[in-house]
């Protein structure tokens, strides 16, 4: 059967599609098959979407290294007006929170890797800030139409993964000294919320419990034969899923969707070169 290359790292995308349907895991990162577009207007719409959605990421970034808005704004005001609406709500958040959770040392669009067992593990981290007084904040940019409830963003890879990989891989960014997880707060902030990000906090037995958690996805993502990549039984992953056409698995339109309660799995799966760049070693 194909094998995974030897230099593949884990991210949160790709353990993320692995429990959301095996054999998109299989397709994309053993098989290595091209990304093929889903036909429908309803999936091109949605990549679309995702299209802003990087052009949003990397305003963040840009505004993070310090561009001033004046020079962002009518490149911004060029593009859309959903992007621009997007980055007049980041504006005023930046504003009311650069006395706390943007107060310290910023960086923006950086990754952190770390060995776990014999693989290896990949954050691409959106936003990290290292506050004086020692905490961290892990800010990640969401463009969801829809808000998922806080069970389903607590439930994800990412927020598992990325305070795990801070904690363990931080040293990177302090000269050596240890993060300790209770130091370690995630945030996710919304375009279409930002007046409340969700805020999950980190703790010494989460990090445990999440250390052991990947140690058990990876055994068992290393330990299947082909034939066990199997696809999900939850069509409604399939939705919006760029590699539905390789499974025959008919279109669902998103009238059968129920957004409010589906928001996350209407996300289409990011490139995956998504989270390869700017990678720090530990």
């Amino acid at each position: 059967m194909p094998k995974l290359p030897p230099d593949f790292i884990f991210s949160q995308a790709s353990l993320q599609d692995f429990l959301t349907c095996p054999r998109r895991f299989y397709l994309r990162y053993l098989r290595r098959l091209a990304w093929p577009s889903a036909a429908g207007g309803e999936s091109f719409e949605w990549e679309q979407h995702l299209s802003l959605a990087q052009d949003f990421h990397r305003l963040a970034q840009q505004k993070a290294l310090g561009i001033s808005d004046e020079t962002l704004e009518p490149l911004v005001q060029k593009r859309s007006t959903e992007l621009f609406e997007w980055w007049t709500h980041l504006c005023h958040y930046w504003q009311n929170a650069a006395r706390d959770v943007l107060l310290g040392r910023r960086y923006a669009e950086l990754t952190l890797t770390a060995s776990l067992t014999n693989a290896r593990l990949l954050a691409k981290y959106d936003l990290l800030v290292a506050h004086p007084d020692g905490r961290w904040s892990i800010i990640d940019w969401k463009t969801n139409r829809r808000r998922p409830a806080a069970s389903e963003l607590q439930n994800l890879v990412q927020s598992r993964l990325y305070p795990y990989l801070l904690v363990r891989a931080g040293t990177s960014l302090t000269g050596g000294q240890a993060i300790e997880p209770e130091n370690v707060t995630m945030l996710y902030w919304f375009t279409h919320d930002p007046t409340f990000p969700e805020i999950i906090p980190y703790s010494r037995e989460q990090y445990q419990a999440d250390e052991d958690f990947l140690l058990r996805l990876i055994e068992e993502i290393l330990g299947r034969q082909e034939a066990d990549f199997v696809l999900t039984t939850d069509e409604r992953h399939c939705a919006y899923c760029p590699y539905r056409t390789y499974c025959d698995r008919p279109f669902l339109p998103l009238s059968e969707l129920n957004p409010e309660e589906n928001a996350e799995l209407l996300e289409l799966s990011l490139p995956p070169d998504w989270e390869q760049i700017g990678e720090i070693e530990y």
